[in-house]
């Protein structure tokens, strides 16, 4: 019984990359048809730089934006003393 399970999940696994497979030729097959140049398939380490660099440029955007806020915010009322 294992070894009917373990082999339904490999046919399974293997048909979604099949279908996968011919779905990604079939989109660059077009692409090619009509002049554009297919995205060039990315690397495990080209693909950790990029979601890197977005993360570290959204948190300096988001920090930007919390100053800007910050500052619009402000109604000219004294500001509480903050003792360290």
């Amino acid at each position: 019984m294992e070894y009917a399970i373990t082999s339904a999940v490999a046919v399974l696994c293997f048909s979604i990359a099949i279908l996968w497979t011919y779905r990604k030729g079939l989109q660059d097959g077009l692409a090619v048809g009509q002049g554009k140049t297919p995205a060039p398939i990315k690397g495990p380490i080209k693909t950790m730089q990029e979601h890197r660099e977005q993360k570290q440029t959204k948190q300096e955007q988001d920090k930007f934006r919390d100053g800007l806020a910050n500052l619009l915010a402000y109604d000219g009322s004294p500001q509480k003393v903050v003792k360290e």
